[in-house]
């Protein structure tokens, strides 16, 4: 870690935990100009720009300090605005007498200590399979000129549209996998978090329904490693991991987490995010499930893809040939070109991803299901 990431850091502890600020060091203008791109990738320049706002910051310059505040300005203003939205989607799919669930944003924002400040991308609403196709009715209703913006495979997990500057995602899943098992495991853990055990929340004007806590940290750890599996996550979402640990910190969690990660085949990948989590953003080792030191030197190279890393670009999808054997070909190929990257982190999920994925794919082409099909 150079000085630039040990004062991002510390910033960046110092805001979630609100605890005292760290001595910020006289910088220039290019080492500044490095922090705030540094803070802007990760998700996370909201947070470290308001507390960099509240205390002297020697060598920014009066540009920088205008850009910050705008930053943070906009944050603030398009969270109004995504709850304005959650809302009228909200009210109207109980009208249809649908109850959703809100994940993910919005949610995890009322964890921090400023929740105006956790930037948020979109509206995430979770309706189940069975009222999924009246949701996406009443929507469009809702909503009649907000344009759709999915694809056909998106359109699977989630009905997509623009509600003005904002997105909204309707689940019909909240996460989708490959080999049939994995599916069917994890369907029983999402019919009891997001529905059975879920939880009323009251936030200041809005009532709503989130996810029960103990698969809401299952979920949100899931959805940040599906993203560095397809792309690269964000600090942002492994502080809303800490923060939703230091809440829930009982052994039953740890039990829930140690069954069902193995299950599904990422109790290694969770215990990388595990020692990111307890050394650089101090989440304390009894409030962090399975931790571990043994990974330190595959979530060290791991931490370094996250903040600076890119993926190698992906073949365009429309190079696939047409014959279908030599297609399964090409996926193979693309798979496991796929499964050698996550293999420098996680061998043991690269493994899954070629031996289980794979197989599961040659599987539903022997049986004659070579497309999506509606449960």
């Amino acid at each position: 870690m150079n000085k630039i990431q040990d004062l991002y850091f510390a910033l960046l502890r110092a805001a979630i935990y609100q605890t005292e600020c760290p001595a910020i060091p006289e910088l220039n203008e290019k080492d500044w100009a490095a922090l705030i791109r540094l803070a802007l990738r990760q998700g996370t320049g909201p947070l470290v720009f308001d507390l960099m706002l509240m205390h002297d910051c020697p060598g920014l310059t009066r540009e920088m300090t205008e850009f910050i505040k705008g930053t943070t300005a906009h944050t603030m203003l398009l969270q109004e605005q995504q709850r304005r939205v959650m809302r009228q989607a909200s009210e109207a799919l109980r009208a249809g007498e649908i109850e959703p669930v809100l994940m993910k944003g919005l949610t995890l924002a009322r964890r921090y200590p400023k929740p105006y400040l956790r930037a948020s991308g979109d509206v995430d609403l979770f309706v189940g399979k069975g009222n999924y196709h009246l949701g996406a009715k009443i929507l469009r209703e809702t909503f009649p000129d907000a344009p759709r913006f999915d694809t056909e495979e998106e359109y699977f997990r989630h009905y997509n549209i623009n509600v003005g500057p904002v997105p909204v995602e309707m689940h019909r899943v909240s996460r989708s996998f490959a080999h049939p098992r994995d599916a069917k495991y994890y369907d029983k853990l999402e019919a009891l978090g997001l529905d059975g055990q879920r939880v009323l929340v009251h936030d200041g004007e809005d009532t709503y329904y989130e996810p029960e806590a103990k698969f809401n940290v299952l979920f949100v750890f899931l959805h940040s490693w599906e993203h560095f599996v397809t792309e690269t996550p964000s600090l942002r979402q492994l502080t809303d991991l800490a923060l939703l640990l230091r809440q829930n910190s009982e052994a039953e969690l740890t039990n829930y987490l140690k069954k069902n990660l193995s299950r599904l085949h990422v109790k290694d990948a969770w215990q990388l995010y595990a020692y990111i989590l307890v050394h650089y953003l101090r989440l304390p080792e009894d409030k962090c499930p399975l931790y571990t030191a043994r990974v330190k030197d595959r979530a060290e190279l791991l931490l370094q893809q996250i903040l600076f890393g890119e993926r190698p670009q992906k073949q365009d999808k429309g190079n696939a040939p047409k014959n279908v054997i030599l297609r399964k070909l090409y996926t193979f190929i693309t798979r496991t070109r796929d499964a050698r990257e996550i293999a420098k982190y996680c061998p043991s999920y690269a493994r899954h991803m070629v031996i289980t994925d794979i197989a599961q794919s040659w599987d539903r082409f022997l049986k004659g299901q070579n497309t999506r099909h509606w449960e």
